[in-house]
């Protein structure tokens, strides 16, 4: 069941969207609904502002969206240093990036996953107030909407990119919020956690508008 707030301002400007996403926060809503001047927008959880053209279908497609959920498991995997130096190389190459806003004043958005096995990949936990912490996820269930961890709840965006981990040729994936990357394409906005969210095209890095960029390399460090 969706739980959002419809507000009216006259203005939208960088100091109201940053009150309007703290109350977000604070509420623990889906969303915000925002007119201003004859227009439409959606406040996202991740700080995304996405422009409804049609409120029946934008709804429509919100109270359709099916989350995945989590379920922890005592699995093991196996020796993952070397996985594990790949996970923190990234994370330094990425981080001025990844670490230029802070949201809710204390949350990071973005991720890194690195695969270890077919099914399993690093990548950082959700809720992060730093890149230091990371989880395991074993394996995503797509028929069941499941991510199964080893450790603490993934990022959001573990469906997504266990589905982009399909494509063999991808050993590292770097998503980062609100930068984009005008050279790759660019797909329709989608809930982060949704099946609509995770359904993309795997063969080459990309961009989800309003939220970020989805960069991909093989194991030789290559851009996909």
């Amino acid at each position: 069941m969706l739980n959002y707030k419809k507000i009216e301002l006259l203005k939208l400007n960088e100091e109201i969207i940053n009150e309007k996403y703290q109350e977000l926060l604070e509420h623990k809503w889906s969303f915000l609904l925002i007119k201003s001047k004859d227009k439409e927008y959606a406040l996202t959880k991740e700080k995304s502002i996405v422009p409804i053209n049609d409120e029946k279908a934008f709804f429509e497609n919100a109270e359709n969206d099916i989350y995945y959920r989590t379920i922890f498991m005592e699995d093991k995997v196996q020796d993952i240093n070397n996985d594990l130096i790949i996970y923190y190389d990234y994370i330094s190459k990425y981080k001025s990036l990844m670490t230029k806003q802070v949201y809710g004043k204390k949350y990071l958005f973005g991720s890194i996953a690195v695969r270890i096995d077919n099914n399993s990949f690093i990548t950082t936990i959700r809720g992060k107030e730093d890149f230091k912490e990371y989880t395991i996820v074993r394996d995503v269930d797509h028929n069941s909407h499941l991510v199964k961890v080893i450790g603490k709840k993934a990022t959001l965006n573990a469906p997504l990119l266990a589905r982009i981990m399909e494509n063999k040729k991808v050993k590292v994936i770097v998503h980062i919020n609100h930068y984009f990357d005008d050279k790759l394409p660019y797909y329709e906005y989608a809930f982060p956690g949704t099946i609509r969210d995770s359904i993309r095209n795997n063969n080459t890095s990309f961009n989800i508008k309003y939220h970020g960029v989805i960069y991909l390399f093989d194991k030789n460090g290559n851009m996909l």
